[in-house]
């Protein structure tokens, strides 16, 4: 879910692979020990984001995919796999059939299927998603109603007849446009059933949405999300896949000899909160003597929400408005601690572990000290981690500001998580 939103993706991976050559299909050739298809899976799989996977592929590979991702790798999002059609329009289209029928099929909203608010069409030829670039582009999809991912060309390129060059673009407005591409799942419909009606082929979904006047939003992509389609590309991805494994290994110089590497990322979290009379005053957790409370949605526990943003930065999820939105009533008056949990699961989801936790409570008065250790307490319990890996202290501002003329408290946070280069986990995001 994303802002209350349910998120499907449709994976387009029913392409024969002709230009490969080899006799086997690009989707289902190994790099890093994983198949191309299974490494885009699991990056959605693993995204908190993403509700659901519907699979669309060769009819002939519709068993093996089912013995291979559902049974034994046990991909827990993929709701169904769909077979192909003539060409990849016509695969997407047959998956965008099934997912428009779920409402009117009983057992499967019995399982909690549903119509998704927002669908992405991502091609099962690229395995080096991330997934900072998932949350961007449902970001702005949520936001415009459609959006693709794209890179500047660096290349001149150049219009050519005859293997003659008749002119050279500008390069300033010339991007190449990834997949994922994510849109209100309506409009895409809509956009491939005039389509078909009229009998017309696009390169991509994106094509389809703008032809029925749909503006569709850029959103940065990544140089290494690259498409398999040749065995050049395959080369690459090779590549590209060692050069992970072997920052992993640096990153690990001069440490104790482990069972397998550790790759590290930092988060960063800010919140600030009004002074409110007539509620009680939490802070970790902690329920603090106090003439007010402070506003907000939820309890407004003021350190925890920044702690939350910490751990979600550094794992690229967003934000924690984007997982608990402040309009939806099922989160009136929770406490932040049990969000602090959700939080957890997302960061265990994206393939983490949690190094450590600092919080810096910012206000005049009240004084924290006292309370100190009870928040590490809290905040250790819920996140699952020893207190010795929480730090909390408070300060002032001198009588600076809006902390300082007692209007309310705010609260900072960075947080360190990590994962071991072995387990097979959200793709990071690599640089060649």
């Amino acid at each position: 879910m994303y802002q209350g939103k349910r998120i499907a993706v449709i994976v387009a991976a029913a392409g024969s692979g002709t230009r490969m050559g080899g006799g086997i299909s690009k989707q289902y050739v190994s790099i890093g020990g994983e198949m191309v298809l299974e490494k885009a899976l699991k990056a959605f799989g693993n995204h908190p984001f993403i509700d659901d996977i519907y699979l669309v592929v060769k009819k002939e590979d519709m068993l093996f995919c089912y013995q291979e991702f559902i049974e034994k790798r046990m991909l827990q999002k993929i709701r169904a796999i769909i077979a192909g059609g003539e060409h990849r329009q016509a695969s997407v289209y047959n998956g965008l059939k099934v997912l428009n029928s779920l409402d009117q099929k009983e057992r499967q909203a019995q399982k909690g299927l549903l119509p998704p608010d927002l669908v992405l069409v991502h091609d099962g030829a690229r395995p080096f998603i991330s997934a900072e670039a998932i949350s961007r582009l449902v970001e702005a999809a949520a936001k415009s109603g459609a959006a693709t991912l794209g890179v500047p060309v660096k290349d001149t390129i150049s219009r050519v007849e005859n293997l003659l060059v008749k002119e050279s673009l500008d390069r300033e407005f010339l991007y190449s446009i990834q997949t994922p591409q994510g849109f209100l799942f309506s409009e895409l419909l809509r956009a491939h059933r005039k389509a078909r009606t009229d009998d017309h082929m696009e390169t991509d979904d994106a094509g389809l949405v703008r032809r029925q006047g749909t503006p569709v939003s850029l959103v940065s992509g990544d140089y290494t999300n690259i498409k398999i389609t040749t065995q050049e590309d395959l080369q690459f991805a090779r590549g590209i896949t060692r050069e992970i494994t072997d920052e992993t290994n640096d990153a690990a110089v001069g440490s104790e000899p482990t069972s397998s590497p550790v790759c590290f990322r930092t988060g960063t979290g800010y919140d600030v909160h009004a002074f409110v009379k007539n509620r009680g005053l939490i802070l970790g957790g902690v329920r603090i003597p106090w003439e007010f409370g402070l506003k907000g949605h939820s309890d407004a526990d003021v350190l925890t929400h920044a702690i939350m943003d910490a751990l979600l930065g550094a794992c690229g999820l967003g934000d924690i408005g984007a997982h608990f939105p402040d309009n939806d009533p099922l989160y009136k008056d929770i406490s932040s601690l049990a969000l602090l949990e959700a939080v957890r699961e997302a960061v265990s989801a994206a393939g983490y572990e949690i190094g450590n936790v600092d919080g810096t409570v910012i206000a005049q008065r009240p004084k924290i000290a006292p309370y100190i250790k009870e928040m590490k307490a809290n905040i250790a319990y819920a996140l699952k981690i020893e207190n010795t890996k929480i730090n909390i202290k408070g300060t002032t501002t001198e009588g600076l500001g809006f902390c300082g003329r007692e209007e309310g408290i705010a609260a900072m946070a960075s947080a360190t998580v990590y994962r071991r280069a072995s387990a097979p986990l959200i793709q990071e995001e690599p640089h060649i």
